[in-house]
């Protein structure tokens, strides 16, 4: 018997950059999706996912996508061909798995990823292909942006193989570097409004780029050199929407590179570290606009109780807030508790992906 398991994420500064290619800092927690694996001697791959109560079959010998996208299955299958791809004389065996996982689905916490990049891991683990985190993590995104068509970043996949805080480089592929833990806490709320992630990486994701790449030609300067004063310099030759969505991103990415300078210190200010997180909801609310009012007020509700700082996390339109704290967290957590009526979780900054054999 085998056991993966991977850890779910939060994105602490960046969110909606990583597509553009720019830096990102998310971080990996404490709620896991685990996979059981053993060799069987029966045909294909049997998979039971407790979550989901259900069990179904796919084929080990697959060449090609045979399920519906979006699907567990094709989750799975996406990730044997990302190995086939890359190992064209991989011989994947008959497998008896149980997949149970503590992620909620569309929350915005990279269930999809977690699933992936253990996945991954499970099968290089039992075909002895000694991946590096490097490899799992492309591999997965392989797997969900290119096979299965999900028009996602590189974070996801990173911070699950990756763990802790880790900081993400816009080249291709990321240079990742490994940050220092702050002695802070984590909240995790679920707003319990699902969302999906291809929604919001479609039309809006193609309008950002659209006007990104715009403001490029007009500037003659990339993305990476753009400012939020030469963007004010050149606000009235622009539409007041156009100009909104540049100031989003262009807030958030300076947002971003202020964490990663606080969080390369031996004594950081939690203050600033909060105070960055909020201004980011605050982007992402009034620019990119992808915050929705339940997630406004647990972000407001939980500055009201004493946390450093919160923000949506994930693609937004749904899904989880993300709030850090610093000694009063359970008492955080329980005024959220009481007033919002929602799940509310306190988390730890967690490992990355491992496998294991059991006896």
């Amino acid at each position: 018997m085998f056991h993966v398991s991977s850890p779910a994420r939060v994105c602490l500064y960046g969110e909606h950059q990583d597509y553009l290619n720019l830096r990102v800092i998310p971080a990996a927690i404490n709620l896991r999706l685990n996979i059981l694996s053993e060799f069987s001697y029966q045909e294909n791959i049997l998979v039971e996912s407790r979550d989901l109560k259900r069990k179904t079959s796919i084929s080990n010998t697959l060449t090609e996508l045979y399920s519906k996208k979006g699907s567990l299955e094709s989750y799975l299958e996406a990730g044997m061909l990302a190995l086939k791809n890359n190992f064209p004389d991989l011989a994947i065996p008959a497998l008896e798995i149980i997949i149970e996982s503590k992620i909620p689905i569309a929350s915005g916490l990279s269930s999809s990823a977690a699933l992936l990049v253990a996945w991954v891991k499970n099968l290089s683990g039992l075909l002895k292909l000694n991946l590096s985190k490097k490899q799992v993590a492309e591999l997965a995104y392989d797997a969900e942006h290119n096979i299965l068509g999900v028009p996602c970043g590189r974070m996801d996949q990173y911070a699950c193989s990756f763990g802790g805080i880790i900081s993400l480089s816009g080249s291709n592929p990321p240079e990742v570097v490994e940050l220092n833990k702050p002695n802070i806490d984590l909240i995790v709320v679920d707003s319990q409004t699902p969302k999906l992630t291809s929604d919001v990486h479609g039309n809006k994701v193609n309008r950002i780029k659209r006007i990104i790449t715009n403001f490029e030609k007009e500037t003659q300067l990339k993305l990476t050199e753009l400012s939020l004063d030469i963007l004010k310099n050149k606000q009235n030759r622009l539409k007041d929407a156009d100009f909104k969505i540049l100031n989003g991103v262009i807030s958030i990415k300076e947002y971003t590179e202020e964490a990663e300078s606080e969080l390369m210190k031996d004594q950081m200010n939690l203050e600033k570290l909060g105070e960055l997180l909020t201004k980011q909801h605050n982007s992402l609310r009034d620019n990119i606009q992808v915050s929705l009012p339940i997630l406004d007020k647990i972000v407001n509700e939980s500055l009201t109780f004493g946390a450093l700082g919160a923000k949506l996390t994930g693609a937004g339109l749904g899904g989880c807030v993300v709030i850090m704290t610093k000694d009063n967290t359970k008492n955080v957590a329980k005024k959220l508790n009481q007033k919002l009526k929602l799940p509310v979780k306190i988390v730890e900054i967690d490992k990355g992906v491992s496998f294991q054999e059991k006896n």
